[in-house]
C-alpha cells in the first residue's frame, strides 16, 4: 500500500522540502526518503529498524540520512511549510463541524500575565500544546 502517489507528493510536499543550494546533490529521491520519515512516524519504529529495502532495493541508503534529513526539514521549518500550505489549498474541503480541541497547561514564570489567574495555583499557566481532532485524524502543534 502507498502512502502517497509520485504525483502528489512532487505537487504538494516536495516545493516545499529544502534542498542543498551548493555542493553535491543527492544521489536519492527526496520522494522516497520523506515517505520512509513518514512511515517511521507513524509507525513509530526505531530509526535503524526503517525498511530501506523496501523503498531503496538498489541503491544503498543507511538510517543515518534518512534521520539526518528529518532533523534538517524538522529544524528549518519545512514540515510546517508543508503543513500551513496544505491547510491552505485545501480548507475548503475540511469539514470543521466535528473539531475538538484539547489543550494542556504549564506553569510560566514569565510571560504569564496576559493569561487569567488560577486560584489553586501560586503561578500563571499557559497552553503549551494543542490538539486538534478533525474526522479521526490528529493534527498537533505547540503555541509560541
Amino acid at each position: 500500500m502507498e502512502l502517497i502517489s509520485k504525483d502528489k507528493l512532487e505537487k504538494w510536499i516536495l516545493p516545499h522540502l529544502s534542498k542543498g543550494k551548493r555542493g553535491f546533490s543527492t544521489r536519492f529521491y527526496l520522494g522516497k526518503i520523506f515517505k520512509l520519515i513518514i512511515k517511521r512516524l507513524k509507525t513509530g519504529c526505531q530509526w535503524r529498524e526503517l525498511s530501506l529495502k523496501e523503498y531503496f532495493s538498489k541503491e544503498t541508503i543507511s538510517w543515518q540520512l534518512v534521520y539526518y534529513y528529518f532533523s534538517k526539514w524538522s529544524k528549518d521549518g519545512s514540515f510546517k511549510r508543508i503543513w500551513i500550505s496544505l491547510l491552505q489549498n485545501n480548507k475548503r474541503k475540511l469539514d470543521l463541524s466535528s473539531v475538538q480541541l484539547d489543550g494542556s497547561h504549564t506553569r510560566s514564570k514569565t510571560g504569564g500575565q496576559s493569561v487569567g489567574y488560577q486560584g489553586r495555583k501560586s503561578s500563571k499557566t499557559v497552553i503549551v500544546f494543542l490538539s486538534v481532532i478533525i474526522r479521526d485524524k490528529c493534527f498537533q502543534w505547540e503555541s509560541q
